[in-house]
């Protein structure tokens, strides 16, 4: 088969983890640059890509979205970034989220493939960690670039992942929600807590162990065993029931990552030589019902489940053709979810992650997606006969983007593909509406306990009024309570919730 000129494709990738961290004249802003021009030199064509790039697009950093440091950090680094590297495109800001680089790689290839752009460059990074080092060694920041607001297009807006009620119970940390789901799965998985923390375990011991065989992974020298992951101690203290700190995305690190889409056609004008070419052969988004407390079921996941199967079926193939993938892994419940939604064996011979996952490869923030893109572009070059899956996540388990990668050509011609089909099955499907004020008798749907410094400061409760209404409580401030709450498993159990006007509040029968 005759591939079409304007079948998109990605046809250079770049990353870096830069290890000085505290580096004073480092700014994001060269960060971005020193991954773009790792994937221009990538695709054998820097020059020819210089004068093609016509659309510009970074991910916003954490640090940049946090209030407190955003009037000292580049709002809109990809102006700075175009006059550096000599482009004359258009720049954009992606919205917050995980889900976002392969989001961008799904709706450019359709832009690309239509005709509405050139070629395309996707970057993103932090430097929290030269950020805090700078910072407490009493060295500032003004050198770092800044731009007026109002520079930079913002096409997708952005819209907050959790509602007043989350808020207003402390339900707005993803280390705080996080937990919901992982209990809610031990309830349905029906194992103990013992069953339940060997179980998250072995998943997470096996992504340390391609963390440190990973050079471009953060903690690349210091694997873990699941014994130690699952350890509660000064060095690992709980955060949320069942989560210590080194089940969580390591989000304090200095990386940066880019990829450059372009169309077979412009590839070839170019003189991109075809073995740097990747195709992207399916693709799907979905969201699931947005927020967190009016989800049906905070066991599964039914967003992965709908856009994952879709893209697979784009793709012409089924989830036994996928060679090598990397599920999204901020906490080990994204993992869990990603695997029962796509019926992947979690202990199979397919390793689940390429770089070794947020907690142990690195977490840069919205952008770490664009680091397992960059090593699916790497590897499928080496194995031009397998397809590869990438999952991404943004918010809590609330967007999901999905894309099936592979170096040899599709059988049939592009086609994106509709969603809107996808988010109405969603959309319209049955759950629940939260209670602000709720009273009389409930049940547990799903319970953390939230930690100060691994002691136990606050239980919550999300569950189900007898009229089928959902709401959100703190338990009592009790010792004995905590103890139990962090052994049993709570979830289906009765008891009382009255409302309050700081937070409601739920007694056990």
């Amino acid at each position: 088969m005759t591939v079409a000129d304007n079948t998109p494709i990605l046809v250079g990738v770049g990353q870096r983890t830069f290890r000085d961290s505290g580096h004073r004249e480092r700014t994001p802003v060269d960060a971005l640059q020193c991954a773009i021009e790792l994937a221009m030199e990538d695709s054998g064509a820097y020059k020819a890509l210089q004068g093609a790039i016509d659309v510009l697009i970074t991910e916003p950093s954490l640090l940049e979205v946090t209030p407190e440091l955003a009037a000292l950090l580049p709002q809109y680094p990809s102006i700075e970034l175009a006059k550096r590297l000599g482009f004359d495109s258009r720049c954009l800001k992606a919205p917050e989220g995980g889900n976002g680089p392969q989001m961008l790689v799904n709706h450019f290839a359709q832009q690309l493939h239509e005709g509405k752009a050139r070629a395309v460059a996707i970057a993103g990074g932090e430097l929290s960690a030269s950020l805090r080092a700078l910072l407490g060694n009493g060295h500032d920041i003004s050198h770092w670039p800044k731009a007026e607001p109002g520079q930079c297009d913002e096409p997708w807006p952005n819209r907050d992942g959790a509602n007043a009620e989350e808020h207003r119970h402390n339900l707005w940390l993803p280390t705080h929600m996080y937990p919901l789901f992982e209990n809610a799965l031990r309830h349905r998985y029906g194992h103990t807590l013992e069953q339940h923390l060997a179980h998250i375990g072995r998943i997470m011991e096996d992504l340390s162990h391609t963390a440190c065989e990973n050079p471009d992974a953060w903690s690349y020298q210091r694997p873990r065993d699941a014994a130690t992951l699952m350890s509660f101690g000064d060095s690992s203290p709980y955060l949320a029931f069942p989560y210590n700190r080194y089940l969580c995305a390591q989000m304090n690190v200095d990386m940066a990552a880019a990829v450059i889409l372009t169309t077979v056609g412009t590839a070839r004008e170019l003189g991109i030589a075809s073995d740097r070419w990747i195709y992207l052969h399916g693709c799907a988004d979905a969201n699931e019902v947005w927020y967190v407390s009016e989800r049906e079921d905070l066991s599964r996941s039914s967003s992965i489940e709908i856009a994952g199967k879709a893209a697979l079926q784009r793709a012409g193939c089924d989830i036994d053709d996928i060679a090598i993938m990397d599920l999204y892994s901020c906490f080990p419940c994204a993992v869990e979810l990603a695997c029962d939604a796509l019926s992947i064996d979690p202990f199979g011979d397919r390793a689940l992650s390429l770089t070794g996952g947020l907690p142990y490869f690195g977490g840069p923030g919205h952008s770490y997606s664009l680091h397992a893109i960059t090593t699916i572009v790497q590897q499928l070059r080496e194995r031009p006969e397998d397809r590869g899956l990438i999952t991404a996540n943004g918010w809590y388990m609330t967007k999901q983007s999905i894309g099936v990668y592979s170096a040899t050509p599709p059988s049939s011609a592009w086609q994106r593909g509709d969603d809107r089909e996808l988010q109405a099955r969603i959309d319209n499907a049955p759950h629940p509406q939260v209670e602000a004020a709720p009273e009389g008798a409930a049940r547990v749907d799903s319970y953390t306990v939230v930690c100060n410094k691994g002691v136990p400061d606050q239980g919550i409760i999300v569950g189900r009024l007898d009229s089928g209404a959902r709401f959100i409580a703190h338990t009592e401030q009790d010792e004995t309570l905590f103890k139990q709450l962090l052994s049993e498993d709570v979830i289906g159990q009765r008891g009382q919730v009255s409302a309050g006007e700081t937070h409601n509040l739920f007694r056990f029968d």
